[in-house]
């Protein structure tokens, strides 16, 4: 019979500490593919050698055939035709520079407008909110806290504090590194804090329901032992069942 005992506790103990095994690993696996398909195209050139090649290629020849137009301009400068366009020219050139303030004006830290800004922010504090929050829900969860869900969590506050990280840094240009380090820093800070939060809040809960239990103790035993006539002692214990159950269902 104690063979038998010892089989039936372990076997299901094994089955549970395999799964266990199996759900950190499959964590550990999507962690991975989010950070790749995340940054992967930070660690891809903008163009290949053949682009960057053909284009500097076009830019010379732009040059050459610039200064064979500035020639033949040069030789009309006094016809009225080119009379007429240095006007058009200037009118241009005013209209440029206007709308190059309105541009300047429209900008926002590094963005075109503000409405782009908002776009990239916006889903990076989207993701961040919401890996925190699973991450509280993780530490909240005594009983059993896996590795690999801290770990996803983790990762997923890392992207969004990267990208909300170059939002607000865009215009000032920094390294790809200094952006992942600002974001690891601040990474662990976020996932410290929110772990003292869950537990400041536990401990709160502990010490209220160990209060409770010092009350209820004290109303249901010493008070009606210390206060209570013995002719009162069973409507006092009525009573007293009656306003538990009360304060149960309203609780």
């Amino acid at each position: 019979m104690t063979v038998l005992t010892q089989e039936t506790t372990v076997e299901p103990t094994t089955e549970i500490m395999a799964k266990d095994k199996n759900k950190n690993i499959l964590y550990f696996l999507i962690a991975v593919i989010l950070v790749t398909a995340f940054f992967v195209h930070e660690f891809i050139e903008k163009q290949p050698d053949e682009w960057t090649k053909a284009y500097n290629t076009h830019l010379t020849q732009k040059k050459i055939a610039q200064k064979k137009l500035n020639l033949f301009k040069k030789s009309f400068s006094n016809s009225p035709e080119y009379l007429d366009y240095e006007k058009e020219k200037i009118k241009r050139d005013l209209l440029w520079k206007e709308f190059g303030i309105i541009k300047t004006n429209s900008s926002f830290l590094g963005f075109k407008t503000l409405q782009q800004f908002l776009g990239e922010l916006g889903w990076a504090i989207g993701l961040l909110i919401y890996s925190l929050f699973n991450l509280s829900l993780v530490f909240i969860r005594k009983n059993k806290t896996m590795v690999g869900e801290i770990v996803l969590h983790s990762t997923l506050t890392f992207i969004s504090l990267y990208f909300i990280n170059w939002a607000f840094q865009k215009s000032n240009d920094y390294s790809k590194l200094t952006y992942i380090l600002y974001a690891i820093a601040m990474a662990i800070i976020f996932i410290y804090g929110t772990h003292l939060l869950v537990k400041y809040k536990n401990n709160y809960i502990s010490s209220l329901k160990g209060s409770v239990v010092t009350l209820i103790d004290f109303i249901s035993i010493k008070a009606k032992v210390k206060y209570v006539s013995d002719t009162d002692k069973l409507q006092y214990t009525k009573d007293y069942l009656v306003e538990l159950k009360k304060a149960s269902e309203n609780g």
